[in-house]
């Protein structure tokens, strides 16, 4: 699959290769344009509206009509892109290391399938709740009025909407002599506007005789109107009020004895004495054990049943004793007990295959759990990480993966403020594979992952991603990751074995917005001495020959009588004024038996070299000059920038003074590296200044 990208940030135009079901590692300097590309996906992916925002600067004035464009030969539905945005999104939850952890190590398809089959079996208790419109309601009234019954251990809780209502008896149905000119609209259905309406008018009454309202004169009302706020308080009034409308609603479900006594105590005209605060005490018991009755069986599914617990008791123990509920056993309520235990009683008579399904689940949770666990674990323990992991479930789906050290029993909650910026990114990582394989989607990026690890992590991190069962990580699966980091495609492409044909990688550079993309072989991962001997064989002017044959020299430690002379020739000494740096300082002369002896070497390796002439064209700018201009790649160019500037290094900018003479002038320690020469492994802002150095040197 081809990816074509146009007017994205600094890529005005290129395109990169995607093979299917690989790993496909894109390798490229900083400045290249590796995050654009992430982001440039994402953005077709998930929302190519908003495309736009990738549009270059130089063209956000413009009145031309140039779009940023990403355009795959194949499409791309769904994207998985791990990158700093989706450590900070997704992971290190205040409670837990990751969010929906049981959507991710959990439900897997295994796990559905015996869920669904669990579910079939205990469809006749669901049915009951789905053809009884009412039970909802119901369920909803009396939890309702449960909450209004607020109980303590001594009885009916005083702080309770009942209790306060009731307290000096029911003023609502027997309204005080005082006010028996306001019984109607006490009585009304709306009284608690009434009396809200009432209170913020009182506050009138001492600034005049008037009413507050229509002017009239209230002289002789005052105390009565007063006297409203004295005997009803409106939030009272209103919890009251629910409580006797939840009462009326739940009538039928009531026996007729448990109703009448409700109906006697409800409307008193005095005060709940304590026979009478005792039984509803009880009648709020037995509403609370119902209650818990009907949610479990409303609830009932796979994860009701614990690991250790028989199947046939747990459902015999949700069976009703109606008998047990004397104060609600009304016709109704007797109805749809009998309904739910006949339900109890049909799945009962196949709790044998219940009882199977249900072991098999618990199994398959113990051995995902113990599965992820001893592989994250196993992970953190070679990457040589003091933590382990553990997932939990409080006999809900809500699963936890948490956090814990190996030094203590306590869970560490989040982890940000304990993880060094290095454990996170692993973590992150490990974390993000197991969300890909949940969610299967079709790409999946990796923006520069593993380039802040030492070795030994990096392979630990790689080893977790790309080895094992393709169902437990990402082998043959389409990952891009993106990278400035040779380390991986030295260890996938040239040193281990088990990646072989299962990876691609390639170099990516940009210049002048130009993305282009070159293949990487084994072949092209080669040491030092290997990229010095080809160098040394290919048609190039000797002198960029001999640059490579000095540093060789130095990459294996040999500073022989070949290396003193070159040594010289690069710092410009005449013949006679060669120096020896194995010497003591002030007697340090190179004898012209040393010499004659590092001549005869050199010539094995570039036969024509003759130390006059070469010292004479590495002293003549212009001829310097002209070799930098013809140089096919950037290595090479920043390398005779070096000979040109020698005795002027110091005159230019710290920064690029340090790209030559430490980061780009001595190669890098890896075993094998890229060659120079066919990879332009330089950034071109540093060539850019160069450049001009040149130039402006004319």
């Amino acid at each position: 699959m081809d990816i074509e990208i146009k007017n994205c940030n600094n890529i005005e135009t290129g395109k990169i290769e995607i093979t299917k079901d690989k790993l496909n590692l894109k390798f490229g300097i900083n400045g290249t344009g590796k995050s654009t590309i992430t982001k440039a996906l994402q953005l077709k992916v998930d929302s190519p509206e908003n495309l736009k925002e990738l549009l270059p600067f130089k063209y956000r004035n413009a009145e031309n009509e140039i779009t940023p464009q990403i355009i795959p030969s194949e499409e791309i539905n769904s994207i998985l892109i791990f990158n700093e945005e989706y450590l900070n999104q997704f992971l290190f939850r205040e409670d837990e290391l990751i969010s929906n952890s049981y959507e991710i190590f959990i439900k897997t398809p295994e796990y559905q399938q015996l869920t669904v089959q669990i579910e079939q079996l205990l469809s006749d208790i669901k049915r009951v709740f789905s053809e009884n419109e009412e039970l909802e309601m119901i369920i909803s009234d009396f939890e309702s009025l449960s909450k209004s019954f607020t109980t303590t251990q001594t009885g009916l809780s005083k702080t309770s909407a009942l209790y306060k209502g009731l307290k000096e008896g029911n003023k609502i149905a027997h309204v005080p002599e005082v006010l028996k000119g306001y019984s109607k609209l006490i009585k009304n259905k709306d009284c608690v506007s009434w009396l809200e309406w009432q209170s913020k008018g009182e506050q009138f009454l001492e600034i005049s005789d008037d009413c507050p309202y229509c002017t009239s004169a209230t002289i002789d009302k005052k105390e009565a109107i007063k006297s409203v706020s004295t005997y009803y308080n409106k939030t009272v009034v209103k919890n009251f009020n629910v409580i006797i409308d939840a009462l009326k609603n739940l009538g039928e479900y009531f026996s007729a004895d448990a109703n009448a006594t409700l109906k006697t105590i409800t409307e008193k005209q005095t005060g709940l004495d304590d026979s009478e605060m005792n039984y509803i005490v009880v009648v709020k018991q037995q509403i609370d054990d119902l209650l818990t009755k009907l949610r479990s069986l409303k609830n009932i599914s796979p994860i009701t049943f614990s690991s250790d617990e028989k199947v046939e008791q747990k459902l015999k123990d949700l069976i009703i004793n109606i008998e047990l509920f004397d104060r609600l056993k009304a016709d109704k309520t007797v109805e749809i007990i009998k309904s739910l235990n006949q339900s109890l009683n049909t799945v009962l008579e196949k709790v044998g295959i219940l009882q199977g399904e249900v072991s098999k689940q618990k199994n398959l949770i113990k051995k995902l759990i113990e599965k992820h666990q001893k592989s994250i674990n196993s992970f953190l323990s070679n990457a040589g990480y003091k933590y382990t992991v553990e997932i939990i479930n409080n006999n809900t789906n809500d699963y936890k993966l948490l956090l814990k050290h190996i030094d203590s029993t306590e869970t560490i909650n989040g982890g940000n403020q304990f993880l060094s910026f290095g454990e996170r990114n692993a973590f992150s990582l490990v974390l993000f594979m197991y969300e890909a394989l949940h969610k299967k989607p079709e790409l999946i990026v990796l923006d520069d992952p593993i380039s802040s690890f030492d070795k030994n992590k990096k392979y630990a991190i790689m080893h977790m991603l790309f080895r094992g069962k393709s169902a437990d990580c990402f082998l043959n699966k389409t990952v891009l990751m993106l990278t400035h980091d040779l380390d991986p495609v030295i260890d996938t492409v040239k040193v281990l074995k088990e990646f072989n044909n299962l990876s691609v990688a390639s170099f990516i550079s940009t210049s002048n917005g130009v993305l282009e993309e070159r293949e990487i072989r084994k072949s092209n991962l080669l040491s030092f001495a290997q990229i010095c001997k080809k160098t040394l064989e290919s048609d190039i002017p000797d002198i960029i020959k001999l640059i490579y044959l000095r540093r060789h020299f130095e990459i294996i430690d040999d500073l022989g009588d070949e290396y003193e002379v070159l040594s010289n020739l690069f710092h410009k000494r005449e013949k006679e004024n060669c120096k020896d740096q194995r010497k003591e300082i002030g007697n340090d002369a190179m004898s012209e038996l040393d010499f004659n002896n590092g001549i005869t070497k050199i010539k094995q390796q570039i036969l024509h070299f003759d130390y006059d002439s070469m010292l004479a064209s590495i002293k003549d700018v212009v001829y310097l000059k002209e070799i930098y201009a013809r140089a096919s790649n950037n290595y090479t160019k920043l390398n005779i920038f070096r000979l040109i500037y020698d005795a002027n290094l110091n005159q230019l900018p710290n920064v690029l003074r340090k790209f030559i003479n430490e980061t780009y002038h001595i190669e890098n320690e890896l075993i094998c590296q890229l060659d120079p020469n066919d990879y332009n492994l330089i950034p071109d802002f540093i060539i850019d200044d160069c450049d001009k150095y040149i130039i402006e040197s004319n």
